[in-house]
């Protein structure tokens, strides 16, 4: 029998982050929740921050818990799963994992059973309630699995169900989308204060204008070429902006980025054979 619904193996931003949306929606209570992490000091954070109990390693958290919930490195999951290996009860345990690049047939073999399994790709928005989580089943996970995973991970952001095929450039998309987001709005933001803004104006500015833009394509079902001529008008300044990001061939440099990491989510899986 199991001591805990939840137990979770690493417990970064990320975990920390599901974590907090887990005990915030009231599905799970910190008395149904155990975890592990290598780090003593982040160890001792989460316990006194979430009142959750901490294991003294990974094979206590997998003899006691029904659902592990994976957090680490994916060049760390070699090892933690060879750990889990021998508690691991395919009957009474799944596992899900948020490991970028790792596939849930890889995890399967590692543990050399019938595993259910659920990989799921969430991004660093889920740290204010507001991620994007991409969810799939393993071979072996079922439809309760898959249910829990939901359950897990609605308090801190939206959700979507693909094929595992397509995980990889989800994380390209929805994984790292984020930092591309950050960048560009680096670039605004140093353009107006190099044009006389104060930083925080600057700042402000750039930043509503981002979650405006992003709420109305949310929001509208106006196609993005439509949004794009509602706001360039034949001759103005948005239209003059962009015939510069096509100069510099911006839709080249996207397709690029995100199908360079996209490649190298696939590389990861390479690194841990």
């Amino acid at each position: 029998m199991n001591n805990y619904e939840l137990g979770i193996i690493g417990c970064g931003n990320m975990g920390e982050a599901l974590l907090r949306g887990i005990l915030d929606s009231g599905f799970l209570k910190s008395e149904n929740i155990i975890f592990y992490d290598s780090d003593g000091s982040r160890s001792r954070y989460i316990k006194n921050n979430y009142k959750i109990s901490s294991a003294k390693g990974i094979i206590e958290v997998v003899r006691n818990s029904r659902h592990i919930l994976l957090a680490v490195k994916p060049q760390n999951i070699k090892d933690v799963l060879k750990q889990i290996k021998g508690n691991f009860d395919c009957k009474n345990n799944s596992i899900i994992s948020i490991v970028a690049g790792i596939p849930t047939g890889y995890i399967e073999k590692v543990l050399n059973s019938n595993a259910p399994v659920i990989r799921m790709m969430p991004n660093t928005p889920v740290l204010f309630k507001k991620g994007m989580i991409a969810i799939s089943k393993g071979r072996f996970a079922g439809d309760r699995d898959l249910l829990l995973s939901k359950n897990l991970v609605k308090n801190v952001g939206n959700y979507v169900i693909i094929d595992e095929k397509y995980q990889n450039i989800s994380t390209a998309l929805n994984g790292s989308g984020p930092a591309y987001f950050f960048l560009f709005c680096k670039y605004l933001i140093e353009a107006g204060i190099k044009n006389g803004l104060a930083p925080d104006i600057s700042r402000k500015l750039v930043t509503g204008t981002m979650i405006g833009s992003g709420i109305t394509i949310e929001k509208s079902e106006i196609t993005l070429d439509k949004l794009i001529k509602m706001v360039a008008s034949p001759g103005g300044t948005t239209e003059r902006a962009l015939k510069e990001f096509c100069k510099g061939n911006l839709k080249r440099i996207v397709y690029g980025a995100v199908e360079s990491a996209k490649n190298r989510a696939d590389e990861l899986k390479d690194l841990i054979d």
